[in-house]
């Protein structure tokens, strides 16, 4: 059942993203921050924390499992949440070390996952419902990144969810074809991205976001969250969220993905304000263990037995 149908709504938060602490003073960076930060987020009703590794001078460590296992260590003796990190060119061998040598107490379940990043091109067949092949080489030759991602087996076999973000509707056409492939697992947790600046994304009206969920077929299951994301309107931001919550959709809130219209606040303010938001709508906030229930993830409880 749809977290709609039960009243709840999934809050994730982008902690830190490429954010400067020049942006917003409470950017976390190093994994004491990152914890502490999440920690504050978690207890205010997010269910979901995205991060960057980062050094104590802020700069990008996307696939240091050291830092990533240090701070989830960190967050997992005082709360529990869902957290995953990011990654960069469709390496994911930082994920693979925190699967095999999970932090101490801490569930890892979730992994990222960019259509964008990890399928270049694909074609489709629709009588065999398999995705093809498109190259501009030579017949036979391989393509720089195949239009079945390895990746999906290897989230399959050490029992990872892909969060799977969406810049564009060609990215949200390749994963409905994949989930209809059977090569997705279902529901399908997606990110839909929408921002001022960044024009590779999804532009911020209530327009474009109807037209996307439209293209989700009903038999498709689903959760998604919408992400304003380099932002500089915090009006514009709260009229998203509140669309979002309108439609029965989640939500993702984090200075880290829009500095510019939050500079100032903590990624405990933003959860907050999505809260007091979601009880417009009758909404509270789904658990943790709600959300691993809802992806037939192991919860915190049978994970630490």
């Amino acid at each position: 059942m749809r977290f709609a149908h039960e009243g709840k709504v999934v809050i994730e938060v982008g902690l830190n993203e490429t954010a400067w602490k020049h942006d917003n003073p409470n950017i976390p960076y190093d994994a004491e921050e990152i914890a502490r930060s999440a920690i504050d987020a978690a207890r205010e009703g997010a269910a979901i924390i995205h991060y960057h590794a980062r050094t104590p001078d802020g700069a990008q460590a996307f696939t240091d499992d050291d830092i990533s296992r240090r701070a989830l260590e960190a967050i997992a003796r005082e709360v529990d949440v869902l957290a995953y990190p990011s990654y960069r060119e469709a390496r994911l061998d930082h994920v693979w070390a925190l699967s095999d040598r999970p932090p101490a107490g801490f569930a890892f379940q979730l992994s990222p996952f960019d259509v964008v990043q990890h399928v270049k091109r694909a074609a489709w067949d629709e009588a065999a419902k398999t995705f093809g092949v498109i190259t501009y080489g030579r017949p036979g030759e391989e393509p720089e990144r195949p239009p079945y991602p390895p990746e999906l087996d290897e989230f399959k076999r050490r029992g990872l969810v892909p969060n799977i973000a969406i810049f564009d509707s060609g990215d949200l056409r390749w994963t409905v074809l994949a989930a209809r492939a059977g090569v997705l697992q279902q529901p399908l947790n997606l990110k839909l991205f929408f921002s001022e600046r960044w024009v590779s994304m999804n532009h911020p009206s209530e327009d474009v976001l109807d037209f996307l969920v439209s293209q989700i077929p009903e038999e498709i299951d689903h959760e998604t969250i919408v992400v304003p994301y380099a932002m500089e309107n915090p009006e514009r931001c709260d009229a998203l969220w509140d669309a979002a919550l309108a439609r029965g959709l989640g939500v993702r809130a984090g200075i880290g993905d829009s500095p510019r219209a939050f500079p100032i606040e903590t990624n405990a303010d933003l959860v907050r304000r999505v809260v007091e938001l979601a009880a417009k709508h009758g909404r509270v906030p789904a658990t943790p263990d709600d959300v691993r229930r809802r992806c037939g993830l192991p919860v915190a409880a049978e994970v630490r037995s």
